[in-house]
């Protein structure tokens, strides 16, 4: 476990140079590590089988990547990376020339095509020059050389399907690593602009002081009830605090505030599933009853207002009874939005010269 810390300490390490990014760099030496292990294998197998230019070949490649592993703390990102490309592609001519075009030569100018587009913040048509000049190397390569006899060809049919077969697994691990740290990086950033944006559209649509919906989101709601209803129905309610600035003055804007959270509290637990709860603006709630008539919505506002005559607020010593007057309208489709609301809004006014706390529909 110490040795595996040791190791991530020495891969995570800074590069040599400010202000790059050193993402591409890490990966480049997580490669380049899985293939001098690789290449510390196939060196093994080709000295057991005493194939001496299998063995040189390796050891050379293994080589190589050490360089560039090495020179990743020295170098700034982009050498490093055409670096590995090189080191990779030679590999890549190497197993064409030694065993062949059956060899898993073809897997390589997908990889190097993908490091290179990881890698480069170049625009896409340098990517794309990248990609087409790959093709054409591939392309000349595999003319020139895929009908020759490999230079190794007196190899056991075990071994030549070895040395395919993990080229081919080396290489797709590699690409696998290569796409896991770039796309979960990417998703993370993407998750977290998602949960950002929700966040602000929260707070853009909540209410800071009591946590209810604020009047825009109430807006958006019923244009979006608007826009959706055929032979739906909706209850709107505008409520009203009664005598709130009696309170404040008496008590403090504290007090007052303490007040509001106290009838956001009710409105929201009495209401729950049942409707949408939000400040209207000042002391005037809203509160929105799909697929429910005036009668049915009757029965909800009795229960708030049943709940409401029990909740006390304290100052100090003091008990602070709080009720509400309701202006409650069904919504009628012919007058309009505005008008509604206008309608639930006079409701609310005639309650209070008929005396507060009370339900006019």
């Amino acid at each position: 476990m110490q040795l595996f810390d040791q190791l991530k300490q020495v891969i995570d390490k800074d590069t040599a140079y400010e202000n790059e990014s050193r993402k591409m760099t890490v990966l480049i030496r997580i490669l380049s590590l899985i293939m001098m292990a690789f290449f510390s294998v196939d060196t093994l197998i080709f000295a057991v089988s005493g194939n001496i230019s299998g063995l040189g070949s390796c050891m050379l490649i293994g080589l190589l990547y050490f360089c560039v592993f090495a020179l990743s703390y020295k170098l700034r990102k982009m050498p490093v990376v055409w670096l590995f490309i090189f080191v990779t592609a030679l590999w890549g001519v190497a197993m064409l020339l030694l065993f062949g075009s059956d060899s898993g030569f073809q897997c390589f100018p997908a990889f190097l095509i993908v490091i290179f587009f990881f890698a480069s913040n170049d625009k896409f048509r340098f990517k794309l020059i990248f990609a087409f000049m790959t093709f054409i190397m591939y392309v000349g390569l595999i003319n020139l050389y895929g009908s020759r006899k490999p230079i190794i060809y007196r190899v056991s049919v075990a071994t030549h399907r070895y040395v395919r077969d993990s080229c081919m697994l080396i290489i797709l691990l590699c690409t696998c690593i290569a796409a896991y740290i770039f796309s979960n990086e990417s998703q993370t950033m993407e998750s977290k602009l998602v949960e950002y944006n929700k966040k602000l559209k929260e707070k853009a649509n909540t209410d800071p002081l009591t946590g209810l919906n604020n009047r825009g989101s109430a807006m958006d709601y019923l244009a979006e009830f608007v826009r959706k209803a055929d032979d739906s129905i909706c209850s709107i309610c505008i409520c009203d605090i009664d005598h709130f600035k009696r309170v404040n003055d008496t008590y403090g804007h504290d007090i007052g505030d303490l007040v509001l959270k106290a009838v956001a509290k009710v409105l929201m637990t009495t209401v729950a599933d049942k409707g949408f709860v939000a400040r209207w603006g000042g002391e005037e709630f809203f509160i929105a009853f799909p697929d429910l008539n005036g009668d049915d919505a009757m029965g909800i506002l009795y229960n708030i207002q049943s709940e409401l005559r029990k909740t006390v607020v304290m100052s100090g010593d003091q008990k602070i009874k709080v009720t509400l007057t309701y202006g409650l309208v069904e919504y009628d489709k012919n007058a309009g939005l505005d008008q509604n609301i206008k309608d639930a809004d006079n409701k609310l006014y005639m309650g209070k010269e008929q005396g507060r706390d009370r339900v006019i529909y």
